[in-house]
């Protein structure tokens, strides 16, 4: 028998409030939720759409069960849900403009127009009686979705209910469900619904499948495990930037047993992330491979006794590299049958498998999330203070976006007024109307002229190296635990840091009072910490900390007295100690 006989019939998702009532289809610390509860949720938010026209509406909610009765009640008026990555008011603008432009918004937005529909929770009316919800065509395009484009501008994509169950049916056949009731068993999130994988992964497989979804987000990787301690199974949906996170101070050892699997997509993840998270919660991290035009296309799972794992492809999915080294991707859910070229280059292995060799345009993964360099350059053109700007990423730690900006005269005349950090505080504010906060530069040059070269080209090793000279002024921390007042950091001293110039001459040592400021800063950015500085007690100076050296932080944080206890130790012993006071 093949493999795809094998797979339990899956739930409609176009037929989903036909389902019995008692369905559990979500959960909230616990507390079910079933299809009743959805339809109720749907009527309402029917209500509140029936009265107004228009074909397609913008849909943002945090709630992810509040987000599928607005789904289903715009469905069910056989209208198509436009979903944005966010609800900031730079992406209302955009989706209110023009040609293309949604006929209204519903849920919760920021600085949407007063000439426009806008529909929350606020305008609901009286329930509507439905004697049965319609089940949709297969090709109703349920859902338009936004990615960058070439032009740096997001590109809308359609994606059909037959799209849609296409891969779910897919994801099913790679992993099919186990023979037992997964009602007891959770989805848990830390990546947004907003977004095609989330979507996907978080809702759409779930609910095909018969798995409910914890309704609320998991901001951080602690609230994983608490909301996790209330389900008997979980299986967690994440990213490379949570789950490369990890807090491993958490006591994961009391969820064994409970996780079912960790779906991870966005960006490949690191293999000692992919490790580490797989020790952690004793099971097995699946990297999810795609995009939002081709949905989920590979997958691979990293092993102790390999040093990378090579990507498979997804049942029914085919990848065909051409002789200049393009791939053209065909699978069962892509509405152009003839395939479509991939943003990625790969190198396929005699078995089948392949590896990622980088990406062939403009578009770059931050932190996980996907943004076009040309949309960032784009943006800060609009301010008149912009002249000329190139965007690139340079790799450190993590990657991160940087920018190289000729300014106007007016640029010029501000930088002279105000300084660099009112500046770039000024055009951070600008993108920020946009662009998620991770998304934002963190490196900023400003420079007289671009630097062309004899071609008028912008040479990339030209521009990176105006980043490698940047003052080095923190350490480099290789582990961070944090548990109610206290802190423990193990930091990497650099042999570049800006604070041995100087001091001394020959045989540099760090300055007293860099440690308080990094004990400081450290605590703000940790704990609790109130107040303003106001005076240090009991500093205790005994070893010198030197260059390439490692040393660990202790911080406490006395609430009561607003004290905060510090001590930078090693194996050579205690370097200082001592108390900074607040009020």
């Amino acid at each position: 028998m093949s493999r795809a006989k094998t797979v339990a019939k899956l739930f409609v998702l176009r037929n989903l409030l036909n389902e019995p009532d008692d369905r559990i289809i979500a959960r909230q610390q616990g507390q079910a939720f079933t299809v009743r509860d959805l339809r109720m949720r749907a009527h309402a938010w029917l209500a509140i759409l029936e009265p107004h026209s228009g074909e397609r509406w913008a849909v943002y909610h945090r709630d992810a069960f509040e987000f599928l009765a607005i789904l289903q009640a715009l469905w069910h008026l056989e209208r198509t849900a436009c979903v944005p990555g966010d609800n900031r008011p730079g992406t209302v603008q955009r989706l209110s403009d023009g040609v293309g432009g949604v006929d209204g918004f519903v849920g919760d937005f920021q600085g949407v127009p007063t000439n426009s529909t806008y529909l929350t929770e606020q305008s609901d009316t009286a329930l509507l009686v439905l004697p049965r919800w319609l089940e949709l065509n297969a090709d109703f395009p349920a859902l338009e979705i936004y990615t960058s484009g070439s032009t740096g501008q997001p590109k809308p994509i359609s994606k059909s209910f037959q799209q849609i169950e296409s891969e779910v049916e897919t994801l099913e056949q790679q992993w099919p469900r186990p023979s037992q009731n997964l009602c007891n068993s959770v989805v848990l999130a830390t990546v947004s619904h907003q977004h095609l994988y989330g979507m996907t992964f978080r809702l759409f497989w779930p609910l095909a499948s018969g798995r409910p979804f914890e309704r609320t987000l998991c901001e951080y990787t602690e609230d994983v495990f608490h909301q996790a301690v209330n389900y008997e199974a979980f299986s967690l949906v994440s990213s490379p930037s949570h789950l490369g996170r990890m807090n491993t101070s958490v006591y994961w050892s009391e969820l064994a047993g409970r996780c079912e699997m960790v779906i991870s997509s966005a960006a490949p993840l690191h293999r000692g992330d992919s490790l580490k998270v797989g020790e952690l919660l004793d099971t097995s991290v699946r990297e999810i491979y795609g995009s939002s035009e081709t949905g989920a296309i590979a997958w691979r799972c990293q092993q102790q006794s390999e040093r990378e794992a090579f990507w498979s492809a997804l049942p029914g999915v085919h990848l065909l590299v051409g002789t200049e080294g393009e791939t053209t991707l065909k699978c069962p859910y892509l509405e152009d049958k003839s395939g479509i070229t991939l943003a990625d280059k790969i190198s396929v292995n005699p078995d089948g498998s392949f590896c990622l060799e980088g990406r062939i345009d403009s578009i770059v993964k931050v932190e996980g999330k996907r943004i076009s360099l040309l949309e960032i350059e784009r943006l800060l053109l609009e301010n008149s203070q912009v002249k000329f700007v190139k965007a690139l990423t340079i790799e450190r730690k993590r990657i991160e976006i940087a920018v190289v900006i000729e300014l106007s005269a007016q640029g010029a005349e501000q930088l002279q007024n105000s300084g660099r950090k009112s500046l770039i505080k000024t055009l951070k504010a600008l993108l920020a109307e946009h662009l998620e906060a991770v998304l934002l530069p963190r490196r900023w040059r400003f420079v007289t002229q671009m630097p062309y070269n004899t071609q008028g080209k912008l040479p990339l090793d030209t521009l990176r190296s105006m980043f490698e000279k940047e003052p080095v002024k923190w350490p480099e921390i290789v582990s961070e635990q944090v548990q109610k007042n206290d802190v423990l950091l193990v930091c990497d001293i650099p042999a570049g840091l800006i604070y041995f110039d100087g001091h001394f001459s020959g045989n540099p040592i760090l300055p007293g009072i860099v440690q308080v400021h990094w004990a400081e800063a450290f605590g703000r950015r940790l704990l609790p910490l109130q107040g303003c500085f106001a005076r240090l007690e009991n500093i205790k100076f005994q070893r010198v900390i030197v260059p390439a050296s490692q040393v660990i932080l202790n911080l406490r944080y006395d609430e009561v007295k607003q004290k905060l206890s510090f001590e930078y130790r090693s194996e050579k012993g205690v370097h200082s100690s001592g108390r900074i006071c607040f009020e």
